[in-house]
């Protein structure tokens, strides 16, 4: 009986992106590390939240970028309760990357987009599900947020274990929030901010680059304004179109066209030249999923980008916080 030849493994990038010691941006994987002592990664889950810019409290329709999966990694089946969730995906990032403590990251959609109550029923059961689990990671929409939910998620903080708030601020300018239909401020942002930093709770800042009408100038403000409040990371990533999204329908019809590879890679890097050197930077270059990623195709090359970037880098000999240096602060403009 015939049989079939051993697949071969993918092949791997020649050029692999530096380790994180020599980067010229401070990765978050390294943060991680220093702290617990060895290789720590987040599961993506799918709680079952909706969000109140599409149930019509806020808005409808969502984000013009949003895609019906809540900008998730589709790594989960809905499904599947939460345990079996994180257990699935430790399996597989166990396999994959050699990981060896893991932190629940509840990703899709509006994670606080609940009562008080039930949302300390979805962290308790994400806290227990497996003896690996060191901490939550939180996704949730700035106007989301207030002094119960707060105060229940800083319950969660303990000085071993992992606890962050990440918020989807995208830019501090108003006008561009506006044309992506993203209801609510910056304004929204920095009270949110505020709140979560009285109550000691780390938090990561998502941002998008490319985002309708914004100048370079425009979100070098945005990185700037960053700097100044120091969240403890940052999560940049490029506007992109994603299947059945309104942006999708705008770029199918010619309304919209994303940035050019050579043009983020510049960007990103001259954005983390004005962004303060003690944020860890959690992503540079989101890669959306390769299936339902409609425009631009160019952010499934992942690692070509992060080569890229760090080859720009060291043409420039510059690093993180490079542009703050010699430069004089000023409070950045927001609409």
């Amino acid at each position: 009986m015939a049989t079939s030849p051993p697949k071969s493994k993918p092949k791997q990038p020649e050029n692999k992106p530096l380790s994180g010691q020599e980067k010229p941006y401070l990765p978050y994987s390294q943060v991680l590390r220093e702290k617990f002592g060895c290789k720590v990664y987040k599961v993506t889950l799918d709680a079952g939240f909706t969000c109140p810019n599409r149930d019509g409290s806020k808005g409808v329709g969502g984000c013009t970028f949003c895609d019906t999966t809540g900008s998730s990694s589709r790594a989960q089946n809905r499904r599947d309760s939460l345990t079996e969730q994180i257990q699935k995906n430790i399996d597989r990032m166990r396999a994959r990357f050699g990981a060896d403590k893991f932190v629940p990251y509840f990703q899709s959609f509006t994670n606080t987009y609940a009562p008080p109550d039930r949302l300390k029923r979805l962290y308790d059961e994400a806290l227990s599900a497996h003896d690996d689990v060191i901490g939550l990671a939180i996704s949730t929409r700035p106007d989301c947020v207030d002094e119960a939910k707060l105060d229940l998620i800083a319950t969660y903080k303990r000085p071993d274990g992992y606890l962050c708030v990440e918020y989807g601020m995208q830019t501090i300018h108003d006008k561009s929030l506006a044309l992506v239909n993203r209801c609510e401020t910056y304004a929204d942002f920095r009270h949110a901010f505020e709140l979560t930093r009285a109550r000691g709770i780390d938090q990561c800042v998502h941002v998008i680059l490319g985002m309708p009408g914004e100048t370079h100038a425009d979100m070098m403000a945005t990185a700037r304004a960053l700097s100044d409040l120091k969240p403890e990371g940052v999560k940049i990533h490029c506007l992109c179109a994603m299947e059945h999204t309104p942006l999708a329908r705008l770029y199918e019809r010619g309304q919209w066209q994303p940035l050019a590879q050579a043009d983020y890679v510049a960007l990103v890097t001259d954005f983390l030249e004005h962004l303060d050197p003690a944020i860890a930077i959690h992503r540079i270059t989101g890669n959306g999923h390769r299936k339902a990623l409609v425009a631009p195709r160019w952010l499934t090359k992942k690692f070509e980008v992060l080569e890229q970037v760090e080859a720009t880098f060291a043409a420039r000999q510059t690093r993180q916080g490079s542009a703050l240096q010699d430069s004089p602060r000023k409070a950045p403009p927001h609409d």
